[in-house]
């Protein structure tokens, strides 16, 4: 029996990246604190996955995500009917300011709770990690909130690469001991 093959995509790894999100329900956790408008295509909850699908195939630019998916045979596994203009920069920005609006910390809590849950890790210990994150110009003194969240005011202090001289502010990452990521935070600098 003669087989014709009308286009042939390289997916590589995409499918099955896109079969771990969903099966963690990620989409609709995020859905929960970004809930879907309806003059939009695409919901935050989707349009993150396909960030992430285009951030794991190497490309990070806004720009180029629908494109890039386009090209690799994607859209139609993230939503049915779905064009590249649905994931357009514009769109993808205003998803990634409404979750920032949601406050990130508990989105990322929720996803990550939800991934102990769906495949049963114990987590016998928690592992805090910090760091500084060295500033090479001058910020305003007073911040401005976004969405009701005080970003963290640069200050000086000890830094741990030897820049004492700059300002900095204090990233924190806790992880269980099967190092799963369970905390993520930002705060003034020390």
């Amino acid at each position: 029996m003669a087989m014709a093959i009308h286009q042939m995509r390289p997916v590589a790894h995409l499918p099955l990246v896109l079969g771990v999100v969903r099966k963690r329900n990620v989409a609709a956790l995020i859905e929960t604190f970004c809930p879907p408008h309806p003059a939009h295509v695409l919901s935050c909850g989707r349009g993150v996955e396909a960030l992430v699908l285009a951030i794991l195939d190497g490309h990070h630019a806004l720009y180029k995500v629908g494109t890039r998916l386009e090209e690799r045979g994607m859209l139609p596994w993230l939503q049915d009917g779905m064009g590249r203009a649905s994931l357009n920069d514009d769109r993808l920005g205003q998803m990634l300011d409404a979750l920032f609006a949601a406050h990130l910390n508990r989105v990322f809590g929720a996803i990550t709770l939800n991934a102990l849950e769906v495949y049963t890790l114990s987590t016998p210990w928690l592992h805090q990690e910090t760091t500084t994150i060295t500033l090479y110009r001058a910020y305003e003194e007073e911040a401005r909130p976004v969405a009701g969240l005080v970003p963290p005011r640069p200050a000086y202090g000890h830094s741990q690469d030897g820049h004492d001289a700059l300002t900095q502010v204090l990233l924190r990452l806790g992880v269980s001991s099967a190092g799963l990521p369970l905390r993520l935070g930002l705060r003034d600098g020390i």
